[in-house]
């Protein structure tokens, strides 16, 4: 008998079954970053979030403002162009663009979006997995329930990355973990407790309040805790509309299993603070009310899982690089007070930790499992000390660790090989495929022998020299005797340096000597250590904009990173320019949080000329501001359109280019389109002295774009720029091209 409804003789079918090469559970900045990862690699992939939307602490549920600008990982105030790429890239950018267009509130619709286009792909939402069953040392059946449909998954995956932040698949499946601090002596960490313990990093509760446009009481519930002035120590509230960060407790309890109760207590404290605030006076709250709280607390720290390789604070302040270095971060050493908002004392800070660290490596030795053998890990539940917690948990970098370990996954489904023989002998080929999705970590230069244009020859319209002589925006740096002295870098392009000028301002009566001194640098944000190769000094005499003259007659090796260290003089001040260039560095930034990373430059030329910005830096390895000369700048008194050309040195068949631009790498702006970044560009084929036209794009806002066509014959392609998003100059840090496109 045919039925046109279900019952219990015509059942609905509520069992699902996904065979797939990697599933990867949680979703929020690690997992939404390895998912498109994975599949933007090919891999047949599965998504599985027990939210309803995606993102973590920045999701909609649990972040005020959702916006992406607690994204933060490498940058901070002392690193330069550190902002993570990949994914994570495109989810910022995607997220800025929407802003501009009137979008608010929004970032996990922005992930939803990007992750539910990849045709690889499969997200299931509001899906918690419960049960794991294993065969032998491997993960061999994950099962999950959706909330709110009744369904139960029976998922199979051939790899597992566990980005759940509480590690649920791994210490089901009986990989080795660590919760809590451990002793100062195991691994000599200065920051860590004389004796081993189980506290954790705190979690944090966000709310939102708005004026609604006129005087508004507030009660609060008699179970809200009693607050006053004296208990806000180093703890401003006088933005009452966003909620605090460090709205902290928790660390003395288990994250895990008393969530609940955190979460109690974090509202306890909550509706005290607005209580103060409404009705403690001086905070102009009279119009303001709570329209929206957190279902859910930010959590900081709870299990982590333990691999070949556990990092530690010497690593991180030693600014370790490793064999196996696929990650890195640079967030501050940060350990928050056990107690939270409770503590007595500041919320974090330099007596709490290490503020800007410095660019670290993490090694892949620390994302896959000790003892799992197809178990990987991304976010903060990976292979690291609890000091060192404090700095990789940082969302960016919890991206380019899910990155990273969706790569690994793509060589171990290749291959069919375990994490640890990746990790072991193939981190070139990773390092490739990932580059391959714009992941990359600073200093680390790949070779791509797929690559078409490696062997290439390069012609462009026109490149910039380093002249910021005449660009001055009116704002001015004191020399003055600050821990970090005024210095400007650059990346020397010739054999020598005669001469730098510098426009500075006189304020005081008469003459003043101003001396500089020339330094080989040791790392690109360190300003104060290096060799120095001369000294010299010049006289200034007073008034405003004056060239100085800073004669140093010494000897340079092109390609080779060096910076001008002037010493402190009272009233005279050195010119500035907004003029944002990779690889090219004034030293003192502001400091704000997140950090804001600084586009100004010191007012300055050399003789001779300097050429940072050629166009056979389209050739090189490098496609990010650092150590390496990176990027072709066009000149920025040359009108658009401007054009790059790029031979092959045999004709070859062509499907696949892929474009890297600039998006300013070293600031961190998420609520408009970066204008360095080329907007309207022509991409065209080169065949007998002929352009056929292969892609074009009229309104393009990201770093990464990857153009796939039919495959032709070429003897090269053509770049013509026709426009930025707000910059003179075209900006373009590589041009590749493929004869497949698809990642082999």
């Amino acid at each position: 008998m045919e039925q046109g409804y279900y019952s219990h003789e015509n059942p609905q079918n509520l069992v699902r079954t996904h065979r797939v090469d990697v599933a990867i559970v949680g979703g929020g900045m690690a997992g939404a970053s390895a998912a498109v990862t994975a599949a933007r690699l090919g891999l047949k992939t599965l998504l599985a979030q027990n939210r309803p939307c995606l993102g973590g602490p920045i999701s909609t549920e649990c972040e005020s403002n959702s916006d992406g600008h607690l994204i933060v990982g490498g940058s901070n105030w002392t690193t330069r162009d550190a902002r993570e790429t990949g994914p994570i890239e495109e989810f910022r950018m995607t997220s800025a663009d929407r802003y501009e267009n009137g979008w608010r509130n929004h970032f996990s619709q922005v992930l939803r979006d990007i992750v539910e286009k990849e045709s690889n792909l499969t997200l299931l939402l509001n899906t918690e997995v419960y049960d794991v069953k294993m065969e032998g040392k491997r993960i061999r059946e994950l099962t999950a329930r959706t909330i709110g449909s009744d369904l139960t998954h029976h998922i199979f995956p051939k790899m597992v990355i566990d980005c759940s932040g509480d590690s649920f698949v791994g210490f089901a499946a009986g990989a080795k973990y660590r919760q809590g601090r451990e002793a100062k002596a195991e691994f000599n960490e200065s920051l860590a407790p004389e004796e081993s313990d189980s506290c954790v990093l705190g979690s944090s509760l966000y709310f939102r309040a708005v004026d609604v446009g006129h005087p508004v009481k507030f009660t609060p519930p008699d179970w809200a805790d009693r607050i006053d002035e004296s208990m806000f120590v180093n703890r401003n509230h006088q933005d009452i509309t966003n909620g605090y960060w460090w709205l902290e407790c928790g660390g003395d309890m288990d994250t895990v299993c008393d969530n609940e109760e955190i979460y109690k207590k974090l509202l306890k404290i909550l509706y005290g603070i607005w209580d103060h605030i409404k009705n403690g006076g001086g905070h102009g709250a009279d119009n303001f009310a709570i329209e929206w709280i957190s279902s859910i607390p930010a959590k900081r720290e709870s299990r982590r899982l333990i691999g070949d390789h556990i990092l530690t604070e010497g690593e991180i302040l030693a600014h370790s690089t490793f064999p196996d270095g696929v990650a890195y971060s640079g967030g501050n050493v940060d350990l928050h007070p056990i107690k939270g908002f409770y503590s007595g004392n500041e919320p974090s800070g330099g007596r709490h930790g290490i503020i800007s660290p410095g660019l670290y490596q993490i090694p892949l030795r620390c994302l896959y499992s000790q003892n799992i053998e197809n178990l990987l890990m991304a976010g903060r539940n990976i292979s690291v000390s609890h000091v060192a917690l404090s700095s990789t948990r940082m969302m960016g970098t919890c991206s380019v660790l899910g990155q990273a370990a969706a790569g690994t996954t793509f060589l171990c489904v290749k291959y069919s090989e375990n994490p640890r023989q990746v990790a072991q002998k193939r981190i070139g080929e990773l390092l490739r495929i990932l580059h391959r999705v714009d992941h990359t970590v600073p200093g680390v230069a790949v070779t791509d022998p797929d690559n078409l244009c490696a062997q290439a020859s390069v012609k462009v319209s026109s490149s910039m020299k380093l002249n910021l002589l005449h660009r001055g925006t009116g704002m001015r740096e004191k020399l003055s005797a600050d821990e970090i002295p005024s210095a400007q870098s650059f990346i020397a392009t010739t054999e020598s340096l005669d001469e730098a000028i510098f426009l500075m301002h006189n304020r005081s009566a008469s003459a003043v000597t101003v001396h500089a001194e020339l330094v080989r640098q040791q790392e690109m944000y360190e300003f104060t250590t290096g060799e120095v190769l001369a000294t010299t000094s010049c006289t200034l005499p007073p008034g405003n904009a004056v060239q100085a003259h800073f004669r140093f007659q010494a000897k340079l090796q092109p390609g080779t990173r060096y910076y001008i260290r002037m010493a402190h003089a009272p009233d005279v001040e050195s010119c500035l320019c907004e003029h944002y260039l990779p690889g090219v560095w004034k030293s003192k930034m502001k400091r704000s949080w997140p950090p804001q990373g600084d586009r100004h430059n010191h007012c300055v030329r050399f003789i001779p000329e300097q050429h940072p910005f050629a166009g056979e830096n389209l050739l090189n390895n490098n496609n990010r501001g650092g150590d390496a000369l990176s990027i072709w700048i066009s000149d920025p008194d040359a009108p658009f359109p401007q054009s790059a050309e790029i031979l092959f040195p045999e004709r070859s068949l062509c499907s696949c280019v892929e474009l890297v631009f600039d998006t300013g790498l070293d600031h961190i702006n998420i609520y408009s389109r970066q204008q360095e970044c080329v907007k309207e560009y022509v991409l065209e084929g080169i065949i007998a002295g002929e352009y056929q036209v292969l892609a074009e794009e009229k309104d393009n806002f990201l770093r990464f774009r990857k153009h796939v066509f039919p495959p032709i014959i070429l003897d090269g392609i053509r770049l013509i720029v026709k426009a930025s998003n707000g910059d003179p100059s075209a900006r373009v840090y590589q041009i590749r091209a493929y004869k497949n496109s698809t990642v082999e």
